[in-house]
């Protein structure tokens, strides 16, 4: 296990950065986050505090990332992995990779995001 210590956090659009109320639907507010990322949602796993996201491009199999979206703050953080994949996973190695790096605390827990800031 490698623990959610060795995963850094970074902001990187907020629902303000969107202009989406962060009091709408949590599904409205990751579906304009979707389209200016221009990707789609693999995995979604949705927790009162935070959602973990594992989003990718369409039609490129190894470009997934995961992202949390922090639902007090309306901040969405793209978790980077102390792994040395560089480039995204593929959806195979997606829930390996949430269990060994605990990133389902950070859903539950946004706040634990601040300690990962890097």
């Amino acid at each position: 296990m490698f623990g959610n210590q060795n995963v850094s956090a970074s902001e990187v659009l907020s629902t303000r950065d969107m202009n989406v109320r962060p009091g709408r639907d949590v599904t409205e507010i990751v579906g304009t986050f979707l389209t200016v990322a221009e990707a789609v949602v693999a995995h979604w796993v949705e927790y009162s505090k935070g959602l973990l996201l594992f989003v990718m491009v369409p039609g490129d199999e190894r470009s997934g990332e995961f992202y949390i979206y922090d639902r007090r703050k309306g901040s969405f953080w793209l978790l980077n992995l102390a792994d040395s994949v560089f480039g995204g996973y593929a959806l195979v190695d997606m829930r390996q990779k949430i269990k060994d790096f605990r990133l389902l605390d950070f859903a539950e827990d946004p706040s634990l995001l601040r300690a990962a800031k890097g």
